[in-house]
């Protein structure tokens, strides 16, 4: 009786775990892989789909020989073995996609730099700008205006110009 009190909270745990793996297997069946597959837009999905497929199918007949007491487990450790050689692929696959897009990346950060740097490191931002004028410029007052105005009507009023230093 002591034995049993032990393995009664694996039985309630492994019971609750096989209710919940119930549901789950019912949306993966409902309906066939060839429509499964067929639903899915591109080819890394369907590959996803297919190996997910084969892992759970694996892994229940395995669960299933065990519990049956199968001595000769071969077989289906071969096949788990398979599935798993084709999902180590498809990580690969990820792999040398994700390496590629930082490939791209850094080749797209490095033209950037040479561009840049041919430009003679010259900001990107507007060359005309508030920024690129200020202090540079010389801003005239009314005064300045006034003085150039009134040596302009003493000519006028003379008939000529003349210039002065020169008598």
């Amino acid at each position: 009786m002591d034995d049993s009190s032990k393995i009664r909270p694996y039985i309630a745990h492994l019971d609750a775990q096989l209710a919940k793996l119930g549901p789950e297997i019912d949306k993966f069946t409902q309906k066939s892989l060839n429509e499964q597959i067929l639903l899915q837009n591109d080819k890394r999905a369907q590959l996803e789909l297919s190996n997910r497929y084969a892992y759970v199918l694996s892994s229940l007949i395995f669960a299933y020989m065990k519990l049956q007491n199968v001595k000769d487990l071969t077989p289906i450790k071969q096949e788990l073995g398979r599935v798993k050689r084709y999902m180590d692929l498809a990580r690969q696959l990820d792999q040398k996609d994700e390496k590629k897009e930082q490939q791209q990346q850094q080749d797209q950060e490095r033209a950037k730099r040479i561009i840049n740097s041919a430009l003679d490191g010259r900001s990107s931002s507007p060359a005309i700008s508030k920024v690129n004028f200020q202090g540079k410029h010389t801003k005239f007052t009314d005064e300045a205006k006034e003085h150039n105005t009134s040596a302009l009507k003493k000519t006028k009023a003379k008939g000529k110009v003349s210039k002065k230093g020169k008598n």
